[in-house]
């Protein structure tokens, strides 16, 4: 599902001239490119002596060559070597099963490339190891304006995620922290068949939930208030119907560390507001509000009934009706459920906070003993103009993408994305379309595709029936930027690697949260069976865990 999942959002993401979603093999985000709000500041020094750069690469499945090119030698890789007169130099390629394997290969025998993408664990372990560069003082020269605003525009807070003792240990690989906000979904047809309004708080919702259980609007014998699945607790930002979202209407943040009121790091599964929320789910269950079943089922599975007209609400993120809504949403020609997004609410006057991550994919560390640091920031100026600004020539070679030579993007040797494309999204798209004024979003390709399909739609092509959802008037963008507005996302307090404890001990603690939580809201377990694992939790590795994260927060520095 996790495979699935994240490859609707990339499907979501690609602008029209980038790589179309004809791949079932690919977990890769694609670019947005967009239009920079200043001038296109210099990629690099294009009379500079040509210098090498090695690399070790993992080759996605889902690049198609043209005739005679490889990773080692390719339409890309000519590119920056003409303009920039930097030569990337492979020293191994791996497929995706097999490139973790040999990454850490590399990195237990001291034996790294002068550049490399590596993920959090592993940023760790190099840092504990002395073996990355200082990068302080080449990126303060070398990095143009442009490219310093685009990775900070987020506050610097995924910037201050690759510091370490006052020194700048990567380039993380920056994307969006908001992307995994939490929306309302809801059959608006449903609600204006029972005279129902959208909700403005839990007891609204709840009402609604009982309201299509009892009434059964979709006329089908029976109907559920909710989709839970077997991964609710488990890896649920993977899943398309996370109910994150509910239980931060709680104020409880499952799977985040947060402060408590001494200002130390707690972890948010274990937390008193999750007991009301999971007594709250109890009860839907025991009143017929929820599959009996979820327990086994995975998403497809549930959005079976989600498509067969038993539920009308659901938890979930922006693109959800894209996948997998439209598929029950839109037949033979017709749309047949109006499925409409509503900020996440709260049961008390308190504002509800809808939980992100940090959004970092990972991180581009330089060796210690790399020869020329700088070029790895030369390199990383030309990919975020190419982002931000790209020439026709850059289509053709940086983000090239035709019959004969598809995803090159992917071979571009340093890669970040933006942290608020769809935050600015919801700013901008939802009056163009308003007003049909293609002039709003015509210096941003993502928001001019997007544009594009919207109208589309409104022309009658229900292929894009989705994205009205998501750009359109009170759609999921326009709810984005409101939470941004208000600022109402809750960021996970501890966006460091994970350290020993915590990479023993977490799997466990989670596998068995996940068992006891279900069995709470199959009513298999009495709510005070809570308290008791908390206990458990605490005593079986829980404790251990939140003071090693306190201790690696207190080394970052932060209040």
């Amino acid at each position: 599902m996790k495979r699935v999942s994240k490859l609707a959002l990339s499907c979501l993401l690609v602008p029209a001239l980038l790589a179309a979603c004809s791949s079932k093999e690919t977990n890769e985000k694609a670019p947005e490119p967009g239009q920079s709000s200043s001038p296109s500041a210099s990629a690099g020094n294009e009379s500079a002596k040509p210098v090498e750069i090695s690399m070790v690469r993992e080759k996605s499945g889902v690049i198609k060559f043209r005739s005679g090119e490889t990773m080692d030698k390719n339409t890309v890789s000519d590119a920056y070597e003409k303009e920039l007169g930097i030569k990337i130099k492979n020293l191994w390629v791996a497929d995706s099963s097999q490139y973790q394997q040999k990454l850490q290969m590399s990195i237990s025998s001291n034996d790294i490339p002068d550049l490399m993408f590596v993920n959090a664990d592993q940023f760790q372990q190099l840092i504990e190891a002395d073996m990355l560069m200082d990068l302080n003082g080449v990126y303060e020269k070398t990095a143009s304006p442009e490219t310093k605003a685009y990775l900070t525009s987020d506050g610097g807070m995924q910037m201050d995620s690759a510091k370490q003792g006052g020194k700048l240990l990567a380039i993380p690989a920056t994307n969006s922290p908001y992307n995994a906000a939490s929306h309302i979904w809801i059959r608006k047809d449903w609600l204006d068949k029972l005279g129902l309004q959208q909700p403005k708080t839990m007891q609204d919702l709840l009402k609604i939930t009982e309201a299509f259980t009892k009434q059964d609007p979709g006329g089908t014998g029976k109907s559920y208030g909710l989709p839970l699945t077997k991964n609710v607790f488990i890896d649920a930002a993977s899943d398309a119907f996370a109910i994150t979202g509910f239980f931060n209407g709680f104020h409880a943040y499952p799977g985040q560390w947060v402060k408590d009121t001494s200002g130390k790091l707690v972890y948010g599964s274990v937390q008193p507001e999750m007991k009301a929320a999971l007594k709250q789910l109890q009860e839907m269950y025991k009143a017929g509000q929820i599959d009996p079943e979820f327990a086994v089922k995975d998403m497809v599975k549930e959005n079976e009934l989600v498509a067969s007209n038993k539920i009308g609400v659901a938890y979930g993120p922006f693109w959800l009706s894209v996948y997998p809504l439209q598929d029950g949403a839109v037949k033979d020609g017709k749309v047949v459920q109006n499925w409409v997004p509503y900020p996440i609410v709260s049961v008390d006057d308190k504002p509800a906070m809808t939980q992100a991550e940090l959004g970092v994919d990972g991180y581009w560390v330089v060796s210690k003993k790399a020869k020329n640091p700088e070029a790895v920031i030369k390199l990383l100026n030309k990919w975020v103009q190419v982002l931000t600004k790209p020439t026709d020539e850059d289509k053709k070679t940086y983000l090239l993408n035709t019959e004969e030579a598809q995803s090159y993007w992917l071979l571009n040797p340093i890669r970040v994305f933006s942290q608020d494309q769809n935050t600015r999204n919801g700013e901008v798209l939802p009056k163009a379309i308003q007003n049909k004024d293609q002039s709003l979003v015509q210096g941003d390709a993502d928001q001019l595709d997007r544009y594009n399909k919207v109208m589309k739609y409104l022309g009658g092509d229900l292929s894009q029936w989705g994205e009205w959802g998501i750009s359109g008037p009170g759609g999921a963008f326009s709810i984005m930027s409101g939470y941004l507005k208000d600022k109402r996302f809750q960021i996970n307090g501890y966006t460091g690697a994970p350290g020993p404890v915590m990479t023993e001990k977490k799997p466990v603690l989670e596998t068995k949260m996940n068992e006891v939580y279900i069995k709470i809201i199959m009513n298999q377990l009495p709510i005070d069976e809570f308290d008791k694992f908390v206990e458990d939790w605490k005593k079986i590795g829980g404790d251990a865990m939140t003071e090693e994260v306190n201790k690696l927060y207190a080394k970052t520095g932060k209040k």
